[in-house]
């Protein structure tokens, strides 16, 4: 199994909470090595790292349901938004201050997502399945195959 296998088997046995996890750690890796790319003044590398990591965080707002708990949705749609101009201000105007603003935002949220994971873990089964009912795993988006109508998703059921 080689490592593209390995993922694509990761992705597709995980569970949503645990897939938003995996999308918050891509945005964070490829935020941060933009960070270091425009401190060394390597625009270009920096470029392609902050169009990875808004398209990850773009998959983290399209993956967020409004129809279950709405004012939660909302609050975190927004923090998202934030992100993602931070990460555009900083590729048009090629400064790390605002990278590091979309990093702190995407940690503490990180943070905070570990936490409910935990807690998830620990309630009884009973307690699991009223705080997140399984639904089938969908593939995300970009490993359907053509002929597959698009699935919407929800990180938070």
């Amino acid at each position: 199994m080689n490592g593209n296998d390995y993922l694509e088997n990761q992705v597709l046995t995980a569970k949503p909470h645990q897939l938003h996890l995996m999308v918050v750690d891509g945005a964070l890796r490829f935020a941060r090595k933009a960070r270091e790319a425009t401190q060394s003044r390597n625009f270009e590398q920096a470029h392609f790292a902050l169009d990875r990591s808004r398209d990850l965080v773009a998959e983290l707002i399209g993956g967020l349901n409004p129809e279950q708990q709405p004012e939660m949705i909302e609050h975190l749609k927004a923090l998202f938004v934030f992100v993602y101009e931070n990460l555009n201000h900083a590729d048009v105007k090629q400064e790390a201050s605002y990278i590091n603003d979309a990093i702190q935002v995407l940690e503490i949220h990180r943070e905070s997502w570990c936490e409910l994971i935990e807690r998830l873990q620990e309630s009884t089964p009973q307690e699991s399945r009223q705080i997140h009912q399984e639904e089938p795993l969908q593939p995300p988006h970009h490993l359907e195959q053509p002929a597959q109508p698009h699935q919407s998703r929800s990180w938070i059921t």
